[in-house]
């Protein structure tokens, strides 16, 4: 299951003069490299803004939250096809409800090569980030690379994880959101909160 899919439905937002406009459409095909979108034909009066080349956001709504895309647009609407590039390493996600929090019991790497790695369990996850416990304390605002070994599967998934503040958190629990990660493995953990942690 990829994290975008054909009908579904997105917004476009871009810059028209001195506004921002966001104008509601649907995916209408996905190659390995670009979406052709299918516009509204109010698009037509904005087509001078929607040329090949203009930055563009994509939002795509989906069960596990806003799927958010910065873009390129590679074919304007006046061309046979309204098509943006496609980088599935880019996508953010972001859920304007309250993010579902699944209880976890999974271990965490945190690499520092130079001081030595922490081994830990996280206590929960969301596709956002997660948290976990630890004796060491890191400073918030770090970025680390990870490990996480998503139990009972076995499969290892590897992202870079910013550390935020424990405000209101008990003594050696820690918050960390998910700062960068690949598509496969993306793909790997919104499957695991899906299926397995149901």
């Amino acid at each position: 299951m990829g994290l975008f899919q054909e009908n579904q439905k997105a917004k476009i937002i871009f810059e028209a003069d001195d506004k921002i406009v966001e104008m509601d459409c649907y995916i209408g095909k996905i190659y390995y490299d670009r979406i052709k979108l299918e516009l509204p034909k109010a698009a037509n009066r904005y087509s001078q803004y929607l040329k090949t080349g203009n930055k563009i956001t994509v939002n795509v709504f989906s069960q596990v939250g806003v799927l958010i895309q910065e873009s390129i647009i590679l074919s304007s609407p006046l061309e046979k096809e309204f098509t943006i590039e496609y980088d599935m390493d880019s996508i953010k996600i972001e859920n304007r409800r309250r993010i579902k929090r699944y209880s976890a019991n999974c271990d965490l790497i945190i690499f520092r090569p130079l001081l030595g790695n922490i081994e830990t369990q996280i206590i929960d996850i969301s596709t956002r980030g997660l948290k976990y416990y630890s004796d060491i304390p890191l400073e918030a605002g770090s970025i680390f690379d990870c490990k996480l070994l998503l139990k009972p599967t076995d499969n290892k998934i590897l992202f870079k994880g910013r550390i935020t503040d424990n405000k209101g958190l008990p003594a050696g629990v820690y918050r960390m959101v998910i700062h960068k990660i690949a598509y496969k493995d993306k793909q790997m953990l919104l499957d695991f909160c899906e299926t397995v942690l149901q």
